[in-house]
């Protein structure tokens, strides 16, 4: 006859979770984290050439106002052979200039057009259950890499990606996704490329 009944089963057991709040909050917090860098990065760089290409016009500037003082010294009377040789110089060196300011420019608009609202897109779609650990932007190829807390988060994240006007024309060729050791979260890598149809 038995005289003990056990009624803490293994089925009564509390489950432990894998993903406390105080853990969410952590991840939150260095996903935030990484966006503010990545952000200051971006400024920085943009700071930088801005700096740039004022020295540059700076330069430019000068340049000019020597080519005007050597022009209106020339119109007053016949140059000589090492004037004329220093001011074709000096030409070539501001048509240098200029495409260099042309190309800084160019760096500089397309830093700052390309970048902000592609992260700002980014920034609409984001889902709690997702955070990236790092991305590749480019014309014509993009790739992202990071954690899911759930796996069947990704597909909807990447439906949510393709209604953005940057992604547009480009398709998705590899989706690799990995389970974290002793953990419900999966480490995923996606790679977009410009679909040749578009």
């Amino acid at each position: 006859m038995k005289q003990q009944v056990n009624l803490y089963q293994q089925r009564l057991h509390p489950v432990r979770q894998t993903f406390s709040l105080s853990r969410l909050a952590l991840s939150w917090a260095l996903l935030v984290l990484f966006i503010l860098l990545l952000g200051l990065g971006l400024q920085q760089q943009q700071r930088q050439l801005t700096k740039q290409l004022q020295q540059q016009q700076q330069q430019l500037d000068q340049q000019l106002q020597e080519i005007t003082l050597f022009q209106q010294a020339l119109a007053q009377r016949q140059p000589p052979a090492d004037l004329v040789k220093q001011l074709q110089l000096i030409e070539r060196s501001v048509q240098q200039k200029q495409h260099l300011l042309g190309y800084l420019t160019e760096q500089q608009q397309q830093a700052s057009q390309f970048y902000s609202p592609v992260l700002q897109h980014l920034q609409q779609i984001d889902r709690p259950e997702i955070w990236l650990t790092g991305f590749d932007l480019r014309q014509h190829h993009s790739s992202f890499r990071g954690v899911a807390l759930r796996p069947d988060t990704v597909p909807l994240w990447l439906d949510d990606m393709r209604q953005l006007s940057y992604f547009r024309g480009q398709r998705f060729s590899q989706v690799q996704m990995q389970q974290v050791a002793e953990k419900a979260a999966v480490a995923f890598e996606l790679v977009a490329n410009q679909d040749p149809e578009t």
